[in-house]
This record gives structure tokens, C-alpha cells and sequence, in this order.
């Protein structure tokens, strides 16, 4: 029989997050555990309820119809301690603690390191925990505390404060440009080696661009993040489009592509956070620091 003194909550927000990824990797990836966690935390609440609620197949881990029920409402229960945590996360007027932020790629390697740095100078009793990525990161679930976003418009539901918006352009090394020649414009890509994406980035502009409008003997190389496919055009294997952020000295910025919208850079936190200092303290310090980031000073136009 199964009795309430059995279950430890805290094992629901681990069905959760596995039924939404299906495999113990990505969960314990989106959990920050272990990946052994996810399994031991798994097996013991099944053991609890004294039922399976997970099919383990070749695909990973699918609901069983006992998971799927118990789904529906274990999902508003755990909704509701997030809820709690944040009102307790309010009532923090202290500048200690963690603080969980997500980023995209290229911000999470070139910019953020150095800035977690000299946070850490002034606050070093708040501990800065972020996750790189180009998925979005759920705030009202606590995923995430603060998150950097590329996006047309924030959901209604976060508080955010649009940063910049940048262009894309055309990037090619020096020695690609000696060996291949330099387009003037647009026009001329389809005389190029052009580097694309694959997976996660099809649905961009720009590689869809690429893909409708390069012949296909002209795409020399493919990845699925914007921070690779400038490693490989630095590298000489082609010409990328991408985000002007990409720049690096190693790259010559070739010509504005105006056929891509431009990405419009958010700040977002979720407003039941709006009164927690230490979330205060370093979102400042983020829009202090990135309002005054050269680079970004550089290409970010106020489209």
C-alpha cells in the first residue's frame, strides 16, 4: 500500500523533467546532477509508488499510463513550490547566494567569463551559476533566475529590458579571401564556399537563405551552433553568415546581410524576482557591463 510517509517530493520534479527530455542524460543536463541521480531518484520514487511509471525502450524513457496520470497532477504541485520558493527568494535582502543565468553560446564564452570575474570582486558571497544554451530556459519554473535572449518580443509573462539588436553579416578569414576572392555582395555567394547549419538553426533566416539560394557543392561545411561556424570560417573553410556579434579579429566583416531580420538581445527575469537584491545587484552590473562592451558597441545598431 502506498502511503504519503513513503514518497519524497522532491523525486516528482525528476519525473517531470525526464518525461520532457526522455533520456536520464539530457534530464540530469537540465537538473545539473549526475546522471546515476536522475536513475537512483527515478527508481526510488517507483519503488515508493510501488508502480512503473517510466517504459525504458531503445528511445530512452517514455510515460507509462500509471506516469501519465500521476503526470497531471504532480506537474501543478511542483508548479506551486516554485511559486513558493520565489516568494521566499523575495524575502532575500542580501547580497549572498546563487543566481542561475542562461545564455546564448557566444555571450556564455566570450563575454560572461570575464563578467562573473569582476562580480565576484564586489559580491563574492553570490554564486553565479549559468547555463549555456541556445533553448529557452522556462523562468517561471525556476530554470532559471535571468536570462539572455534572442528574441522578437519577451513572453507577456517576464520583465525584460531590450539590450541591442544586431545585424547580420558576411564573415570570411584573410586567407580565405587571398585564396578565393571576396565577394562584393550578396549576389556573389553563389560563387562561394558558404558554411551552413544543420539541426537546431534550419529554421533561422540566414540558412534557410543559404539553403534555397547555394548550390549545394557550394556548402562545404555545416554545424548546428553560431560559435562553431565562426571557428570555421576564422579557419578558412568558408564563407559564414551570421550575427554580428561573431566578429573576431581573425574575421573580416564582409557586408551587412539585409535579407536577415535583425536579433534583438533581451535581459529577462521573471517579476516575482523583481524585489531579490542579489538578482538586482547583478542584473545591474550585467547592463552596466554590457552597454559598455566594445564589441558590442561596435555593431549593435538601436533598430
Amino acid at each position: 500500500m502506498v502511503t504519503l510517509d513513503n514518497l519524497n517530493w522532491d523525486d516528482f520534479k525528476y519525473l517531470i523533467v525526464v518525461s520532457r527530455h526522455d533520456t536520464l542524460a539530457k534530464a540530469a543536463e537540465v537538473l545539473k546532477v549526475n546522471h546515476s541521480t536522475v536513475f537512483r531518484r527515478i527508481n526510488s520514487l517507483e519503488e515508493a509508488l510501488g508502480s512503473k511509471i517510466f517504459v525504458r525502450n531503445s528511445d530512452g524513457y517514455q510515460l507509462s499510463d500509471v506516469g501519465l496520470e500521476i503526470l497531471e497532477y504532480v506537474e501543478d504541485i511542483v508548479d506551486r513550490v516554485g511559486d513558493i520558493k520565489l516568494v521566499l527568494d523575495n524575502q532575500n535582502n542580501g547580497t549572498s547566494g546563487e543566481i542561475n543565468l542562461t545564455v546564448p553560446h557566444n555571450f556564455g564564452y566570450c563575454f560572461l567569463p570575464n563578467y562573473i570575474r569582476m562580480f565576484q570582486e564586489k559580491y563574492p558571497e553570490i554564486t553565479v551559476n549559468f547555463h549555456i544554451s541556445n533553448d529557452d530556459c522556462d523562468l517561471s519554473k525556476r530554470e532559471a533566475d535571468l536570462a539572455i535572449r534572442a528574441c522578437a518580443k519577451p513572453p507577456e509573462y517576464l520583465v525584460g529590458k531590450h539590450l541591442f539588436s544586431l545585424h547580420w553579416s558576411a564573415f570570411a578569414s584573410l586567407e580565405y579571401i587571398e585564396a578565393f576572392g571576396e565577394p562584393a555582395g550578396v549576389d556573389d555567394l553563389s560563387e562561394h564556399r558558404l558554411i551552413c547549419s544543420h539541426i537546431n538553426l534550419l529554421s533561422l533566416p540566414a540558412f534557410k537563405w543559404i539553403r534555397e539560394n547555394i548550390p549545394h557543392k557550394n556548402i562545404v561545411a555545416r554545424s548546428n551552433d553560431l560559435v562553431s561556424m565562426s571557428a570555421l570560417a576564422a579557419a578558412g573553410v568558408g564563407i559564414a553568415i551570421l550575427p554580428d556579434d561573431q566578429a573576431k579579429p581573425e574575421l573580416k566583416r564582409l557586408f551587412t546581410v539585409d535579407f536577415v531580420p535583425t536579433s534583438n538581445i533581451w535581459l529577462l527575469f521573471h517579476p516575482d524576482m523583481r524585489s531579490c537584491k542579489r538578482l538586482k545587484v547583478f542584473k545591474d552590473f550585467l547592463l552596466e557591463q554590457l552597454s559598455n562592451e566594445p564589441l558590442l558597441m561596435e555593431y549593435s545598431c538601436t533598430c
